[in-house]
């Protein structure tokens, strides 16, 4: 028998699934050319949706093809409200760390949405990871054990806390530039600061951005 799409509450049903995160930023990370979704939130009556967006649509907000097209079956799920970024077997110093392609992941810790939306303007965990500080070098910012994520998308070189790789040794410090280069910094003042110049720079290669840390008082 075929299935009639409700097309009154298509958009209402939409914009629920998508909240809080922007229109303008789902539609960057599902694919999806912006006009398109904006045509699909507003859905009006004589409106015929692609099979192939809707389903895409759908995985990307957590809900069924069959909740979006009737407004029957099950709505966005409890658990797809939650953002799970992995973390990996591998640490950052604050001393000495490692880092490599082949690093295991352990398991994923769990934000919601709300959270990621709020404090990093994203629903997803691309390019996120969540890795283990060692060392004291970062004290009282965050301490050895300590929980950092790991924006592996922002690797440019700015002033902030970053992890990087020198000489092959993973660390985050906070970096300032200098007009020759850049020095390293450890918020503990009993470390003294790093500098690179000139074609030394090529030593460093950015791994991402501090994030967020998590750690027990």
């Amino acid at each position: 028998m075929e299935q009639i799409i409700d097309m009154a509450g298509f958009g209402e049903r939409l914009r629920e699934a998508i909240a809080p995160e922007k229109p303008t930023h789902f539609a960057e990370r599902i694919g999806v050319a912006q006009p398109t979704l904006f045509k699909y939130l507003k859905a009006p009556p004589n409106f015929s949706p692609s099979l192939e967006i809707v389903a895409r649509i759908a995985a990307g907000a957590g809900t069924t093809i069959d909740y979006l097209a009737t407004g029957k079956g099950d709505g966005p799920s409890k658990d797809e409200d939650l953002v799970r970024v992995p973390r990996y077997a591998a640490t950052l110093a604050a001393g000495a760390g490692s880092w490599n392609d082949g690093r295991q992941k352990i398991e994923e810790v769990p934000f919601t949405r709300t959270f990621m939306m709020q404090n990093f303007q994203r629903t997803s965990a691309s390019k996120l990871s969540i890795v283990e500080a060692r060392g004291d070098s970062m004290s009282p910012t965050f301490g050895d054990g300590a929980l950092l994520m790991i924006d592996e998308a922002e690797t440019d070189l700015i002033d902030d806390v970053l992890a990087f790789t020198l000489d092959g040794e993973a660390r985050v410090k906070r970096f300032r530039r200098l007009t020759s280069g850049v020095m390293i910094i450890s918020d503990n003042p009993a470390y003294p600061p790093e500098t690179v110049e000139g074609r030394d720079l090529k030593r460093i290669t950015i791994i991402g951005r501090l994030r967020w840390v998590g750690q027990a008082l």
